[in-house]
Protein backbone atom coordinates (compact mmCIF):
# COMPACT_ATOMS: atom_id res chain seq x y z
CA UNK A 1 0.00 0.00 0.00
CA UNK A 2 1.29 3.40 -0.55
CA UNK A 3 1.99 6.16 2.06
CA UNK A 4 -1.04 8.03 0.57
CA UNK A 5 -3.11 4.77 0.95
CA UNK A 6 -1.96 4.34 4.15
CA UNK A 7 -3.19 7.46 5.49
CA UNK A 8 -6.15 6.98 3.87
CA UNK A 9 -7.00 3.94 5.39
CA UNK A 10 -5.82 5.70 8.86
CA UNK A 11 -8.02 8.80 8.46
CA UNK A 12 -10.85 6.47 7.75
CA UNK A 13 -10.70 4.52 10.70
CA UNK A 14 -10.06 7.34 12.93
CA UNK A 15 -12.81 8.41 11.30
CA UNK A 16 -15.27 5.71 12.43
CA UNK A 17 -18.16 6.53 14.89
CA UNK A 18 -17.38 5.45 18.58
CA UNK A 19 -19.55 2.31 19.67
CA UNK A 20 -21.53 3.78 22.73
CA UNK A 21 -21.07 1.33 25.58
CA UNK A 22 -23.34 3.60 27.20
CA UNK A 23 -26.76 2.06 28.48
CA UNK A 24 -28.39 4.56 29.95
CA UNK A 25 -29.90 8.14 28.91
CA UNK A 26 -32.49 10.83 29.85
CA UNK A 27 -36.20 10.28 28.70
CA UNK A 28 -36.24 13.66 28.92
CA UNK A 29 -34.72 17.06 30.60
CA UNK A 30 -35.28 17.19 34.72
CA UNK A 31 -33.65 20.65 35.13
CA UNK A 32 -33.68 23.53 32.49
CA UNK A 33 -29.71 24.24 32.05
CA UNK A 34 -29.11 28.18 31.45
CA UNK A 35 -26.31 28.88 29.00
CA UNK A 36 -25.06 32.36 29.77
CA UNK A 37 -22.70 33.06 26.94
CA UNK A 38 -20.58 36.32 27.38
CA UNK A 39 -18.26 37.49 24.20
CA UNK A 40 -15.43 39.56 24.94
CA UNK A 41 -14.61 41.58 22.07
CA UNK A 42 -11.10 42.52 21.87
CA UNK A 43 -10.01 46.26 21.19
CA UNK A 44 -7.11 48.63 20.26
CA UNK A 45 -6.74 51.96 20.15
CA UNK A 46 -4.20 54.17 19.31
CA UNK A 47 -3.36 57.89 18.47
CA UNK A 48 -2.76 59.38 15.12
CA UNK A 49 0.90 58.53 15.66
CA UNK A 50 0.65 54.84 16.47
CA UNK A 51 0.69 54.88 19.79
CA UNK A 52 -1.05 52.97 22.63
CA UNK A 53 -3.79 55.06 24.61
CA UNK A 54 -4.37 53.74 27.71
CA UNK A 55 -6.57 54.21 31.19
CA UNK A 56 -9.90 54.37 29.07
CA UNK A 57 -12.79 53.25 30.55
CA UNK A 58 -16.04 51.47 29.65
CA UNK A 59 -17.40 54.96 29.19
CA UNK A 60 -15.35 55.81 26.15
CA UNK A 61 -16.76 52.88 24.44
CA UNK A 62 -19.85 52.08 22.54
CA UNK A 63 -21.06 48.05 21.49
CA UNK A 64 -22.70 47.51 18.51
CA UNK A 65 -23.76 43.89 17.67
CA UNK A 66 -25.75 43.60 14.06
CA UNK A 67 -25.87 47.26 14.21
CA UNK A 68 -27.96 47.00 17.53
CA UNK A 69 -26.54 48.74 20.58
CA UNK A 70 -25.39 46.49 23.09
CA UNK A 71 -25.02 46.74 27.56
CA UNK A 72 -21.13 46.38 27.91
CA UNK A 73 -21.07 44.10 30.63
CA UNK A 74 -17.60 43.27 31.25
CA UNK A 75 -14.92 45.36 30.87
CA UNK A 76 -10.82 45.40 31.30
CA UNK A 77 -7.99 46.93 30.02
CA UNK A 78 -5.06 44.68 29.39
CA UNK A 79 -1.41 45.22 31.03
CA UNK A 80 0.75 42.66 29.42
CA UNK A 81 4.45 44.17 30.42
CA UNK A 82 4.86 43.36 34.10
CA UNK A 83 7.36 46.97 34.24
CA UNK A 84 4.63 48.57 33.23
CA UNK A 85 4.36 50.43 36.20
CA UNK A 86 2.80 53.94 35.50
CA UNK A 87 -0.64 52.62 33.36
CA UNK A 88 -3.68 51.75 35.68
CA UNK A 89 -5.74 48.85 34.70
CA UNK A 90 -9.11 48.44 34.50
CA UNK A 91 -10.18 45.06 36.29
CA UNK A 92 -12.67 42.93 34.37
CA UNK A 93 -16.65 43.68 36.64
CA UNK A 94 -18.88 41.22 36.15
CA UNK A 95 -22.30 41.81 35.79
CA UNK A 96 -24.78 40.94 38.22
CA UNK A 97 -26.06 38.06 36.58
CA UNK A 98 -22.81 36.80 35.36
CA UNK A 99 -23.02 33.05 37.06
CA UNK A 100 -19.56 33.12 40.49
CA UNK A 101 -16.47 31.28 39.38
CA UNK A 102 -16.87 27.59 40.15
CA UNK A 103 -14.45 25.36 40.60
CA UNK A 104 -12.21 24.61 37.47
CA UNK A 105 -12.63 27.87 35.85
CA UNK A 106 -9.75 29.65 34.09
CA UNK A 107 -8.22 33.02 33.66
CA UNK A 108 -10.22 34.79 30.74
CA UNK A 109 -7.94 38.08 31.20
CA UNK A 110 -5.01 35.75 29.95
CA UNK A 111 -3.05 35.82 27.11
CA UNK A 112 -1.26 33.68 25.01
CA UNK A 113 1.19 34.83 21.81
CA UNK A 114 1.46 31.69 19.10
CA UNK A 115 4.21 31.73 16.43
CA UNK A 116 2.73 29.74 13.51
CA UNK A 117 5.01 28.83 10.39
CA UNK A 118 3.20 27.90 7.41
CA UNK A 119 5.71 25.52 6.49
CA UNK A 120 4.20 24.39 3.32
CA UNK A 121 3.94 27.64 2.20
CA UNK A 122 6.87 29.41 3.05
CA UNK A 123 10.02 29.33 1.26
CA UNK A 124 13.12 28.10 3.10
CA UNK A 125 15.75 30.85 2.43
CA UNK A 126 12.54 33.16 3.66
CA UNK A 127 12.09 30.76 6.89
CA UNK A 128 15.67 31.21 7.26
CA UNK A 129 16.26 34.79 6.74
CA UNK A 130 13.37 36.04 9.53
CA UNK A 131 14.14 32.96 11.88
CA UNK A 132 17.84 34.62 11.96
CA UNK A 133 15.92 37.97 13.55
CA UNK A 134 13.89 36.36 15.84
CA UNK A 135 15.67 36.34 18.99
CA UNK A 136 16.84 40.02 19.07
CA UNK A 137 13.16 40.69 17.54
CA UNK A 138 11.15 38.91 20.65
CA UNK A 139 13.82 40.64 23.29
CA UNK A 140 11.63 43.07 24.76
CA UNK A 141 8.77 40.53 25.31
CA UNK A 142 10.60 38.67 27.90
CA UNK A 143 8.95 40.83 29.88
CA UNK A 144 5.86 40.21 28.98
CA UNK A 145 2.82 38.61 31.38
CA UNK A 146 2.29 36.09 28.81
CA UNK A 147 2.65 32.29 27.73
CA UNK A 148 4.24 31.59 24.46
CA UNK A 149 3.71 28.51 21.97
CA UNK A 150 5.17 27.51 18.57
CA UNK A 151 3.30 25.75 16.02
CA UNK A 152 3.61 24.96 12.41
CA UNK A 153 1.57 23.20 9.28
CA UNK A 154 2.98 21.23 6.55
CA UNK A 155 -0.43 18.58 5.85
CA UNK A 156 -2.00 19.16 9.24
CA UNK A 157 -1.34 21.56 12.05
CA UNK A 158 1.41 20.17 14.26
CA UNK A 159 2.10 22.04 17.73
CA UNK A 160 5.90 22.17 17.97
CA UNK A 161 6.19 23.82 21.81
CA UNK A 162 3.05 23.73 24.17
CA UNK A 163 1.86 26.99 26.19
CA UNK A 164 4.70 28.29 28.41
CA UNK A 165 6.76 31.27 29.62
CA UNK A 166 9.58 30.37 28.62
CA UNK A 167 10.60 32.06 25.27
CA UNK A 168 14.16 30.20 24.70
CA UNK A 169 11.80 26.75 24.17
CA UNK A 170 10.17 28.81 20.91
CA UNK A 171 13.71 29.92 19.83
CA UNK A 172 15.07 26.40 19.72
CA UNK A 173 11.89 24.95 18.29
CA UNK A 174 11.97 27.50 15.43
CA UNK A 175 15.01 27.17 14.44
CA UNK A 176 14.51 22.93 13.48
CA UNK A 177 14.27 22.63 9.94
CA UNK A 178 11.44 19.50 9.48
CA UNK A 179 12.22 17.43 6.74
CA UNK A 180 11.10 18.38 3.04
CA UNK A 181 10.43 21.93 4.41
CA UNK A 182 8.97 24.16 1.85
CA UNK A 183 8.39 21.65 -0.79
CA UNK A 184 4.90 22.91 -1.53
CA UNK A 185 6.13 26.32 -2.04
CA UNK A 186 8.48 25.82 -3.98
CA UNK A 187 5.88 23.50 -6.27
CA UNK A 188 3.35 26.81 -5.91
CA UNK A 189 5.93 29.01 -7.75
CA UNK A 190 7.20 26.72 -10.62
CA UNK A 191 3.48 25.78 -10.90
CA UNK A 192 2.99 29.30 -12.36
CA UNK A 193 5.87 29.43 -14.09
CA UNK A 194 4.46 26.28 -15.94
CA UNK A 195 1.36 27.76 -16.46
CA UNK A 196 2.67 31.39 -18.22
CA UNK A 197 4.58 29.05 -20.30
CA UNK A 198 2.02 26.65 -21.04
CA UNK A 199 -0.24 29.67 -22.26
CA UNK A 200 3.09 31.04 -24.56
CA UNK A 201 3.31 27.63 -26.14
CA UNK A 202 -0.18 27.08 -27.07
CA UNK A 203 -0.58 30.86 -28.58
CA UNK A 204 2.58 30.01 -30.59
CA UNK A 205 1.58 26.96 -31.72
CA UNK A 206 -1.33 28.50 -32.80
CA UNK A 207 0.59 31.63 -34.29
CA UNK A 208 2.99 29.08 -36.52
CA UNK A 209 -0.36 27.59 -38.20
CA UNK A 210 -1.49 29.57 -40.83
CA UNK A 211 -4.89 28.46 -40.74
CA UNK A 212 -5.21 28.94 -36.80
CA UNK A 213 -5.94 32.29 -35.37
CA UNK A 214 -3.97 33.02 -32.05
CA UNK A 215 -6.68 33.78 -29.46
CA UNK A 216 -9.77 32.67 -31.03
CA UNK A 217 -9.72 29.29 -32.22
CA UNK A 218 -7.78 28.30 -29.44
CA UNK A 219 -9.57 30.32 -26.79
CA UNK A 220 -10.79 27.55 -24.87
CA UNK A 221 -7.60 25.40 -24.57
CA UNK A 222 -6.34 28.51 -23.24
CA UNK A 223 -9.26 28.92 -21.14
CA UNK A 224 -8.70 25.44 -19.62
CA UNK A 225 -4.94 25.89 -18.84
CA UNK A 226 -5.69 29.08 -16.81
CA UNK A 227 -8.55 27.26 -14.89
CA UNK A 228 -6.32 24.20 -14.10
CA UNK A 229 -3.35 26.50 -12.74
CA UNK A 230 -6.36 28.73 -10.99
CA UNK A 231 -8.10 25.16 -9.31
CA UNK A 232 -4.37 24.16 -8.14
CA UNK A 233 -3.99 27.44 -6.09
CA UNK A 234 -7.42 27.34 -4.75
CA UNK A 235 -6.85 24.49 -3.38
CA UNK A 236 -3.94 25.17 -1.76
CA UNK A 237 -5.07 28.40 -0.54
CA UNK A 238 -8.19 26.54 1.42
CA UNK A 239 -5.43 23.98 2.82
CA UNK A 240 -4.16 27.27 4.23
CA UNK A 241 -6.90 28.38 5.47
CA UNK A 242 -8.50 24.93 6.94
CA UNK A 243 -5.57 25.19 8.67
CA UNK A 244 -5.38 28.59 10.38
CA UNK A 245 -9.27 27.09 10.90
CA UNK A 246 -7.78 24.20 12.96
CA UNK A 247 -5.26 26.29 14.57
CA UNK A 248 -8.07 28.34 16.09
CA UNK A 249 -10.05 25.34 17.16
CA UNK A 250 -7.05 23.92 18.85
CA UNK A 251 -6.81 27.28 20.95
CA UNK A 252 -10.66 27.26 22.02
CA UNK A 253 -9.84 26.02 24.94
CA UNK A 254 -7.00 28.57 25.79
CA UNK A 255 -7.85 30.88 28.41
CA UNK A 256 -8.00 34.88 27.85
CA UNK A 257 -6.76 36.28 24.46
CA UNK A 258 -4.71 34.05 21.60
CA UNK A 259 -2.03 36.28 19.67
CA UNK A 260 -1.28 34.16 16.55
CA UNK A 261 1.70 35.44 14.46
CA UNK A 262 1.44 34.04 11.22
CA UNK A 263 4.34 33.53 9.09
CA UNK A 264 3.63 32.38 5.24
CA UNK A 265 4.13 33.77 1.88
CA UNK A 266 1.46 34.40 1.11
CA UNK A 267 -2.66 33.66 1.47
CA UNK A 268 -4.21 34.69 -1.71
CA UNK A 269 -7.72 36.51 -2.30
CA UNK A 270 -8.43 35.38 -5.82
CA UNK A 271 -5.76 32.09 -6.77
CA UNK A 272 -5.11 32.49 -10.05
CA UNK A 273 -5.85 36.11 -10.87
CA UNK A 274 -2.37 36.58 -12.30
CA UNK A 275 -2.79 33.76 -15.11
CA UNK A 276 -6.28 34.70 -15.49
CA UNK A 277 -5.45 38.96 -16.31
CA UNK A 278 -1.84 38.03 -17.81
CA UNK A 279 -4.74 36.10 -20.54
CA UNK A 280 -6.96 38.36 -20.43
CA UNK A 281 -4.87 41.73 -20.59
CA UNK A 282 -2.16 40.47 -22.10
CA UNK A 283 -1.77 37.86 -24.39
CA UNK A 284 -4.54 38.16 -26.09
CA UNK A 285 -5.85 41.75 -25.00
CA UNK A 286 -4.91 42.99 -29.00
CA UNK A 287 -6.02 39.30 -30.54
CA UNK A 288 -9.64 39.17 -28.71
CA UNK A 289 -11.35 42.32 -27.93
CA UNK A 290 -13.76 40.92 -25.15
CA UNK A 291 -10.72 38.57 -23.90
CA UNK A 292 -10.18 41.25 -20.60
CA UNK A 293 -13.85 41.15 -19.79
CA UNK A 294 -13.73 37.08 -19.98
CA UNK A 295 -10.95 36.71 -17.49
CA UNK A 296 -12.12 38.83 -15.63
CA UNK A 297 -15.41 36.99 -15.24
CA UNK A 298 -13.07 33.99 -14.18
CA UNK A 299 -11.23 35.96 -11.67
CA UNK A 300 -14.58 36.63 -10.00
CA UNK A 301 -15.57 32.62 -9.80
CA UNK A 302 -12.00 32.26 -7.71
CA UNK A 303 -12.79 34.37 -5.26
CA UNK A 304 -12.01 33.34 -1.83
CA UNK A 305 -13.62 36.38 0.82
CA UNK A 306 -16.48 34.34 2.03
CA UNK A 307 -14.06 31.32 3.17
CA UNK A 308 -11.90 34.29 4.81
CA UNK A 309 -15.14 35.78 6.67
CA UNK A 310 -15.64 32.52 7.86
CA UNK A 311 -12.44 32.12 9.00
CA UNK A 312 -12.43 35.05 10.49
CA UNK A 313 -15.88 34.86 12.58
CA UNK A 314 -14.44 30.96 13.61
CA UNK A 315 -11.18 32.60 15.27
CA UNK A 316 -13.30 35.59 16.87
CA UNK A 317 -15.71 33.19 18.44
CA UNK A 318 -12.41 31.39 20.21
CA UNK A 319 -10.51 35.26 20.78
CA UNK A 320 -7.93 34.41 18.29
CA UNK A 321 -6.39 37.71 16.25
CA UNK A 322 -4.02 37.12 13.53
CA UNK A 323 -0.74 39.16 12.89
CA UNK A 324 0.05 38.40 9.61
CA UNK A 325 3.75 38.35 7.95
CA UNK A 326 4.83 38.25 4.38
CA UNK A 327 7.76 36.33 4.39
CA UNK A 328 8.54 37.02 1.02
CA UNK A 329 9.06 40.75 1.87
CA UNK A 330 10.21 43.44 -0.45
CA UNK A 331 9.05 41.32 -3.73
CA UNK A 332 10.98 40.97 -7.13
CA UNK A 333 9.33 42.98 -9.64
CA UNK A 334 10.84 40.73 -12.57
CA UNK A 335 8.75 37.89 -13.83
CA UNK A 336 11.68 35.06 -13.18
CA UNK A 337 10.64 33.23 -16.40
CA UNK A 338 13.22 32.35 -19.24
CA UNK A 339 11.15 33.13 -22.62
CA UNK A 340 12.59 33.15 -25.85
CA UNK A 341 10.66 35.80 -26.77
CA UNK A 342 11.07 38.14 -23.57
CA UNK A 343 8.12 40.35 -25.11
CA UNK A 344 5.77 38.04 -23.99
CA UNK A 345 7.03 37.53 -20.39
CA UNK A 346 4.78 38.95 -17.79
CA UNK A 347 4.83 42.75 -17.34
CA UNK A 348 5.19 45.11 -14.39
CA UNK A 349 1.65 45.20 -13.44
CA UNK A 350 0.82 41.45 -13.73
CA UNK A 351 3.97 40.47 -11.41
CA UNK A 352 2.61 43.26 -9.17
CA UNK A 353 -0.87 42.64 -8.99
CA UNK A 354 0.35 38.88 -8.31
CA UNK A 355 1.87 40.04 -4.97
CA UNK A 356 -0.63 42.00 -4.13
CA UNK A 357 -2.98 38.97 -4.41
CA UNK A 358 -0.48 37.57 -2.08
CA UNK A 359 -0.95 39.70 0.60
CA UNK A 360 -4.49 40.33 0.10
CA UNK A 361 -5.85 37.04 1.74
CA UNK A 362 -3.09 38.51 4.87
CA UNK A 363 -4.78 41.98 5.28
CA UNK A 364 -8.18 40.59 5.20
CA UNK A 365 -8.17 37.71 7.73
CA UNK A 366 -5.76 40.51 10.25
CA UNK A 367 -7.88 43.27 9.88
CA UNK A 368 -11.52 40.99 10.54
CA UNK A 369 -9.63 39.34 13.57
CA UNK A 370 -8.52 43.07 14.81
CA UNK A 371 -4.95 42.11 13.90
CA UNK A 372 -2.12 43.92 11.33
CA UNK A 373 -0.73 42.48 8.45
CA UNK A 374 3.35 43.33 7.91
CA UNK A 375 4.01 43.20 3.52
CA UNK A 376 6.88 44.55 1.83
CA UNK A 377 9.63 44.22 4.69
CA UNK A 378 12.18 42.01 5.71
CA UNK A 379 12.61 42.13 9.28
CA UNK A 380 10.47 40.35 11.68
CA UNK A 381 10.91 43.01 14.56
CA UNK A 382 8.43 45.44 12.71
CA UNK A 383 5.48 43.28 12.41
CA UNK A 384 6.80 42.46 16.92
CA UNK A 385 6.72 45.97 17.11
CA UNK A 386 3.23 46.43 15.80
CA UNK A 387 2.25 43.48 17.92
CA UNK A 388 3.65 44.93 21.16
CA UNK A 389 2.07 48.49 20.85
CA UNK A 390 -1.30 46.75 19.93
CA UNK A 391 -1.14 44.50 22.90
CA UNK A 392 -0.27 47.54 25.33
CA UNK A 393 -3.41 49.39 23.65
CA UNK A 394 -6.19 46.93 24.32
CA UNK A 395 -9.39 46.48 25.92
CA UNK A 396 -11.81 43.97 26.17
CA UNK A 397 -15.30 44.85 25.95
CA UNK A 398 -17.89 41.61 26.96
CA UNK A 399 -21.59 41.19 26.39
CA UNK A 400 -23.98 38.89 26.96
CA UNK A 401 -25.11 37.09 23.28
CA UNK A 402 -28.64 37.64 23.43
CA UNK A 403 -30.98 35.53 20.47
CA UNK A 404 -28.35 32.72 20.03
CA UNK A 405 -28.58 31.24 16.96
CA UNK A 406 -25.73 28.52 16.42
CA UNK A 407 -23.90 28.61 13.43
CA UNK A 408 -25.06 31.96 12.61
CA UNK A 409 -22.20 34.50 11.85
CA UNK A 410 -23.14 38.34 13.83
CA UNK A 411 -21.40 41.54 12.93
CA UNK A 412 -19.63 43.87 15.88
CA UNK A 413 -18.91 47.08 15.87
CA UNK A 414 -17.41 49.28 18.18
CA UNK A 415 -16.97 52.92 18.55
CA UNK A 416 -15.02 55.61 20.83
CA UNK A 417 -17.65 57.86 22.69
CA UNK A 418 -17.27 60.90 20.90
CA UNK A 419 -15.45 62.77 24.10
CA UNK A 420 -12.96 60.25 23.56
CA UNK A 421 -12.40 59.60 19.73
CA UNK A 422 -10.53 62.75 19.02
CA UNK A 423 -7.66 61.71 17.13
CA UNK A 424 -7.89 58.47 18.45
CA UNK A 425 -7.50 54.88 15.58
CA UNK A 426 -9.60 51.75 17.18
CA UNK A 427 -9.45 47.83 15.79
CA UNK A 428 -11.32 45.04 16.69
CA UNK A 429 -12.88 41.76 15.70
CA UNK A 430 -15.68 42.95 13.76
CA UNK A 431 -17.84 39.47 13.84
CA UNK A 432 -18.17 36.48 15.56
CA UNK A 433 -19.49 33.02 15.31
CA UNK A 434 -22.68 31.50 17.70
CA UNK A 435 -21.48 27.85 19.05
CA UNK A 436 -23.99 25.69 20.72
CA UNK A 437 -22.81 24.38 23.81
CA UNK A 438 -22.10 20.97 22.22
CA UNK A 439 -19.51 23.00 20.06
CA UNK A 440 -17.43 24.79 22.40
CA UNK A 441 -17.57 21.53 24.83
CA UNK A 442 -15.77 19.55 21.71
CA UNK A 443 -13.79 22.37 21.23
CA UNK A 444 -12.71 22.65 24.61
CA UNK A 445 -11.93 18.97 24.88
CA UNK A 446 -9.94 18.90 20.98
CA UNK A 447 -7.90 22.20 22.67
CA UNK A 448 -7.37 20.06 25.28
CA UNK A 449 -6.34 16.61 23.89
CA UNK A 450 -3.36 18.82 22.21
CA UNK A 451 -2.64 21.80 24.92
CA UNK A 452 -4.29 21.17 28.07
CA UNK A 453 -3.36 20.81 31.87
CA UNK A 454 -6.29 18.41 33.33
CA UNK A 455 -8.78 19.95 34.83
CA UNK A 456 -10.78 17.96 37.17
CA UNK A 457 -13.17 19.09 40.03
CA UNK A 458 -14.83 16.32 39.61
CA UNK A 459 -12.44 13.98 40.06
CA UNK A 460 -12.98 11.64 37.40
CA UNK A 461 -11.06 8.69 36.45
CA UNK A 462 -9.83 7.48 33.41
CA UNK A 463 -8.95 3.61 32.63
CA UNK A 464 -8.83 0.92 30.15
CA UNK A 465 -9.83 -2.84 29.71
CA UNK A 466 -8.19 -5.18 27.33
CA UNK A 467 -8.67 -4.48 23.51
CA UNK A 468 -9.86 -7.02 21.35
CA UNK A 469 -9.02 -7.93 17.99
CA UNK A 470 -11.36 -6.58 15.28
CA UNK A 471 -9.33 -6.82 12.00
CA UNK A 472 -5.73 -6.18 10.57
CA UNK A 473 -3.99 -3.82 13.12
CA UNK A 474 -7.35 -2.32 14.21
CA UNK A 475 -8.42 -3.18 17.63
CA UNK A 476 -11.71 -2.23 20.05
CA UNK A 477 -10.42 -0.34 23.00
CA UNK A 478 -12.84 0.19 25.98
CA UNK A 479 -12.35 3.41 27.70
CA UNK A 480 -13.59 3.23 31.23
CA UNK A 481 -14.97 6.25 32.93
CA UNK A 482 -15.61 6.89 36.97
CA UNK A 483 -17.13 9.81 38.36
CA UNK A 484 -17.43 10.13 42.19
CA UNK A 485 -21.21 9.88 42.94
CA UNK A 486 -20.60 12.90 45.76
CA UNK A 487 -19.52 15.25 42.92
CA UNK A 488 -22.55 15.15 41.24
CA UNK A 489 -25.50 17.69 42.24
CA UNK A 490 -28.77 15.51 42.25
CA UNK A 491 -32.00 16.91 42.13
CA UNK A 492 -35.46 15.94 42.50
CA UNK A 493 -36.71 14.09 39.34
CA UNK A 494 -40.15 12.07 39.38
CA UNK A 495 -40.02 11.58 42.91
CA UNK A 496 -36.31 10.36 43.15
CA UNK A 497 -32.53 12.66 43.32
CA UNK A 498 -31.14 12.19 40.32
CA UNK A 499 -28.08 14.18 38.03
CA UNK A 500 -27.23 14.24 34.81
CA UNK A 501 -24.18 14.17 33.23
CA UNK A 502 -22.65 14.72 29.87
CA UNK A 503 -19.28 12.53 28.71
CA UNK A 504 -17.42 13.24 25.52
CA UNK A 505 -14.31 11.95 24.60
CA UNK A 506 -11.88 11.58 21.62
CA UNK A 507 -8.54 9.55 21.19
CA UNK A 508 -5.34 11.91 19.34
CA UNK A 509 -2.47 9.57 17.79
CA UNK A 510 1.10 10.38 19.08
CA UNK A 511 3.06 10.21 16.07
CA UNK A 512 0.87 12.22 13.52
CA UNK A 513 -1.64 14.20 15.47
CA UNK A 514 -4.46 12.13 14.06
CA UNK A 515 -7.84 12.18 15.59
CA UNK A 516 -10.85 10.43 16.01
CA UNK A 517 -14.04 12.68 15.76
CA UNK A 518 -15.56 14.40 19.21
CA UNK A 519 -18.23 12.06 20.28
CA UNK A 520 -20.82 13.11 23.15
CA UNK A 521 -23.64 11.18 25.39
CA UNK A 522 -25.81 12.59 27.51
CA UNK A 523 -26.80 10.31 30.81
CA UNK A 524 -29.13 10.21 33.93
CA UNK A 525 -27.42 9.24 37.06
CA UNK A 526 -28.86 8.26 40.37
CA UNK A 527 -32.58 7.69 41.56
CA UNK A 528 -34.22 4.36 39.93
CA UNK A 529 -33.87 5.72 35.76
CA UNK A 530 -30.59 6.63 35.77
CA UNK A 531 -26.76 5.10 36.26
CA UNK A 532 -26.50 3.13 39.55
CA UNK A 533 -23.54 3.84 41.53
CA UNK A 534 -21.38 0.99 42.49
CA UNK A 535 -18.79 1.62 45.18
CA UNK A 536 -19.74 5.18 45.43
CA UNK A 537 -18.76 5.80 41.85
CA UNK A 538 -20.78 6.04 38.37
CA UNK A 539 -18.87 3.93 35.93
CA UNK A 540 -19.42 4.47 32.48
CA UNK A 541 -17.13 2.25 29.48
CA UNK A 542 -17.72 3.41 25.67
CA UNK A 543 -15.76 1.47 22.49
CA UNK A 544 -13.40 3.19 20.39
CA UNK A 545 -12.06 1.50 17.03
CA UNK A 546 -8.32 2.23 16.79
CA UNK A 547 -5.18 0.61 14.82
CA UNK A 548 -2.69 0.10 16.44
CA UNK A 549 -0.41 2.97 18.00
CA UNK A 550 0.15 5.14 20.85
CA UNK A 551 -2.51 7.57 21.74
CA UNK A 552 -3.65 10.29 24.14
CA UNK A 553 -7.59 9.62 25.16
CA UNK A 554 -9.25 12.65 26.42
CA UNK A 555 -12.46 12.44 28.26
CA UNK A 556 -14.79 15.30 29.24
CA UNK A 557 -16.94 15.36 31.75
CA UNK A 558 -19.86 17.96 32.78
CA UNK A 559 -22.58 17.88 35.62
CA UNK A 560 -25.20 19.75 33.50
CA UNK A 561 -26.77 21.04 37.31
CA UNK A 562 -23.99 23.00 37.73
CA UNK A 563 -22.11 23.40 34.56
CA UNK A 564 -18.35 22.19 36.27
CA UNK A 565 -16.44 20.42 34.06
CA UNK A 566 -13.16 17.57 34.39
CA UNK A 567 -11.27 17.31 31.76
CA UNK A 568 -8.84 13.85 31.43
CA UNK A 569 -6.08 12.69 29.62
CA UNK A 570 -4.83 9.46 29.77
CA UNK A 571 -2.06 7.44 27.25
CA UNK A 572 -2.90 4.22 25.84
CA UNK A 573 -0.93 1.95 23.77
CA UNK A 574 -3.30 -0.37 21.49
CA UNK A 575 -3.15 -3.40 21.52
CA UNK A 576 -4.00 -3.30 25.06
CA UNK A 577 -2.59 -6.44 26.94
CA UNK A 578 -4.98 -7.88 29.79
CA UNK A 579 -2.82 -7.00 32.67
CA UNK A 580 -4.13 -2.89 31.86
CA UNK A 581 -7.85 -3.44 32.81
CA UNK A 582 -7.14 -1.47 36.01
CA UNK A 583 -8.03 1.80 35.74
CA UNK A 584 -5.66 4.90 36.35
Amino acid sequence: MTEHGRRCCLALLLGICLVAGLNAQPSDTFVETVDVQVVEVDVVVTDRKGRPVNRLTREDFELYVDGRPVEIANFYESNVFSDWTEVETHPRTPAEDEPSVRAGSVNEDALTIVFYLDDANLYLANRTRLLRRLESAVEPWRTMNAHFMLARFENRVEVVVRPTRDLNAILDGAAGRPKGLARAAQAGEAAWRFAIKSLIDSHEACTAMLSCRPCNDNWGELLSLARQYADNAATNAAIATDGLADLSTTLAGVPGKKAVVYVTDGLPQRPGISVFDYLGNQLCRDLRPSAPSEAMSEIVQYDESRRFNRLAAHANANRVTFYSLDAAGVRDASPGISLDNQALAPNFQNVNLRAMNAQSGLHMVSSETGGKALVNANDVAILLDDVSTQLAASYSLGFHAADRKPGEIRQVSVELARHAAKGRRIEYRRSYRDKSVDERLAERLLSFAYLGAAENPLRARVGFAASKALEKNVHELAVAVDVPAEAILALPFRGEEAGQLRLWLLAVREDDGARTKVRQKSLLVGGGSGVAAIDGAYRFEVAMKLPEGAYQVAVGVRDETTGVTSLVREPVSVPVPQAGAKAN
